[in-house]
């Protein structure tokens, strides 16, 4: 005889989950490129001092050797700028359940972080110059206990982002997040 009790509950199946916004792609490649041109004029100016002060041709074929380097790392990290926005896009999804919030995001190697109800101890939505441009926003769900204690959604229309917050207080069912 079985002992009658409430129904399990099982979490929603993987294709609920929601899509980050794809004006994320954008405002991630601004920022990367914006961070590959502050990393060249760090570096390309050296070089070229370097390469006016050198005294023969052994010390010359060095310095070459270096900025030779140097601009296949520019060039490394350009394309991984312009490329990783658009993969993050790809492979981030969230979603909310009865049981709290779900965000997998990953490539190559797949990250699946869930925080319950329970843990959240509040929450933040974020923007920087770029994102309030774009209308974008971050989430950061700040929970208790040391490994994951901050865990943050980006790439989120602003709108949603409220929605998100507000959403996980009104399930949590605190008056002060």
């Amino acid at each position: 005889m079985t002992v009658p009790g409430p129904e399990p509950q099982t979490p929603p199946p993987p294709d609920e989950r929601q899509r980050i916004d794809p004006r994320s792609v954008t405002v991630g490649r601004i920022a990367g490129w914006i961070f590959v041109v502050i990393l060249a004029f760090l570096t390309l100016p050296g070089l070229l001092v370097a390469l006016v002060f050198a005294d023969g041709a052994r010390e010359l074929a060095g310095i070459s050797i270096g900025a030779v380097a140097v601009l296949a790392f520019l060039t490394l990290v350009a394309l991984a700028a312009h490329i990783r926005p658009l993969w993050r896009y790809q492979y981030t999804r969230y979603r909310v359940d009865p049981y709290g919030i779900e965000i997998a995001s990953g490539r190559f190697f797949r990250h699946v972080i869930t925080v319950p109800h329970a843990r959240v101890q509040h929450i933040d939505v974020l923007q920087g110059p770029l994102e309030r441009r774009f209308d974008l926003a971050n989430i950061v769900i700040y929970t208790a206990g040391t490994t994951h204690s901050a865990v943050r959604l980006s790439g989120l229309a602003h709108p949603v982002a409220i929605e998100l917050r507000e959403r996980l207080v009104k399930e949590r069912g605190l008056d002060a997040v």
